[in-house]
């Protein structure tokens, strides 16, 4: 172990900034690093071309790369920014030379293959999502077996790689990568609560909600006919919706809910620090997904931050989350395919107040025992300091063993993150 304060660079191609997908899980990662002592910034990309160049985001200093570019373009319209992106951070990092470089998604991955081979940095890669190319159009299928072998390629490249469920783990030890560690979705303590409110005991409506970008195939017009069927008996229900709507997706969402407008509270773009708030109006989650290449094998971040606010789920069997779901009795496992099914199911939760709260206790309980920040956050740590040799001085007693890749030690048997 070094003795020197290592300097970590954090590399993702979105502008850093809270309202983002992946923003809760990289801020994560980097407050826990620069908590222990690491010297962490963040190299992004600005794809509006519109953010600060250099900024400050909840103390992590951040450096974005003005590239403007777009969302869901496809390979081809999405080359040529990704190749300035290659290039411009590439420069930078190469300059700065960083002791640890974070790779955070397969898009940035070729920079820190190029970073390790010409310097001494030790690379990883955080995979985020279990299969990436799974929102492609039919038309790309057969560009699928080439990114597969480059992306195994490239994994075999890294010093260590952090995923997000079981699924993965197998995937990226199948290539042969030495170093895996699985590191949940976990919500940040601080975009969590404590009890239930108590008003969530006494208030006479039940609010169903949906929290997160919305954009085709996500399983929001399943959520939508389901909710209009329970809407019909059950005029106690309220839908709220918060998330940006993809430009692409306006014009189809507005004709989804038009027919039920009266009963929704709709809440476009929102802050990681609003969730709270947010799923303080909550009494269950909704998070009806398909089972399609995309999604069968994710982890939602919506699912443990659900959790972490004491709302119940009712949920597609996703990620092995199913399982999860049932162990902790924390909500209803549903078919996205059986719409009456998961009428059914939000009947349910509507005429049995007691197990409904029930479920919210025992998902808030579950977030301090079997998906524990603390415990994720020792796993992390450790699994940075074996893998890349470096630990700030004064903190070489909290090295784990190096041929014995952390996991989160507290999660219930057969469960995934």
């Amino acid at each position: 172990m070094t003795d020197a304060t290592p300097r970590v660079t954090i590399l993702i191609y979105q502008s850093y900034l809270p309202f983002q997908g992946r923003y809760p899980r990289v801020s994560g990662q980097a407050e826990i690093l620069q908590r222990h002592g690491y010297d962490v910034h963040v190299l992004a990309c600005d794809r509006e071309a519109r953010h600060p160049v250099d900024d400050t985001v909840e103390g992590i200093r951040v450096r974005r790369i003005p590239i403007r570019s777009g969302e869901m373009l496809g390979p081809i319209r999405q080359l040529i920014p990704l190749i300035l992106f290659f290039f411009r951070a590439t420069w930078r990092i190469l300059r700065q030379r960083p002791d640890i470089l974070i790779c955070h998604n397969l898009d940035v991955v070729p920079i820190g293959c190029v970073v390790r081979c010409l310097s001494r940095t030790r690379v990883f890669f955080d995979a985020h999502e279990p299969n990436y190319y799974g929102l492609w159009p039919e038309k790309w299928r057969l560009f699928h077996w080439g990114l597969t072998l480059s992306e195994k390629l490239m994994a075999r490249m890294m010093h260590g790689i952090t995923v997000t469920n079981g699924y993965q783990v197998r995937k990226y030890t199948g290539f042969g990568v030495k170093h895996v560690a699985l590191i949940g979705n976990y919500a940040r303590p601080d975009f969590g609560i404590d009890a239930i409110p108590d008003e969530k005991r006494q208030r006479e409506t039940v609010t169903f909600g949906r929290l997160g970008t919305i954009y085709p195939g996500t399983g929001f017009e399943q959520m939508v006919q389901a909710f209009q069927k329970v809407q019909q008996d059950r005029p106690q229900a309220r839908l709220l919706i918060a998330g940006r709507v993809v430009d692409k997706y306006r014009d189809r969402f507005e004709e989804i809910i038009a027919p039920i407008a009266e009963s929704i509270e709709r809440i476009g773009a929102y802050s990681a620090d609003q969730m709270p708030e947010l799923y303080r109006k909550l009494d269950v989650s909704l998070m009806i997904y398909p089972r399609t290449a995309w999604f069968r094998h994710i982890t939602p971040t919506k699912y443990y931050d659900s959790l972490a606010n004491g709302v119940p789920v009712i949920m597609t069997d996703i990620g092995g989350i199913g399982d999860e779901i049932r162990h902790e009795q924390c909500g209803i496992v549903v078919d996205e395919n059986d719409i009456d099914g998961i009428a059914d199911a939000m009947r349910q939760l509507i005429d049995e107040p007691p197990r409904r709260l029930a479920m919210a206790q025992q998902a808030l309980e579950a977030t301090r025992t079997s998906y524990s920040w603390e415990g994720m956050e020792r796993d992390y740590v450790a699994f940075v300091a074996d893998v890349s040799g470096h630990l700030p001085a004064g903190r070489a007693s909290q090295q784990s063993p190096s041929n014995s890749p952390p996991q989160t030690s507290n999660r219930p048997a057969g469960a995934q993150s």
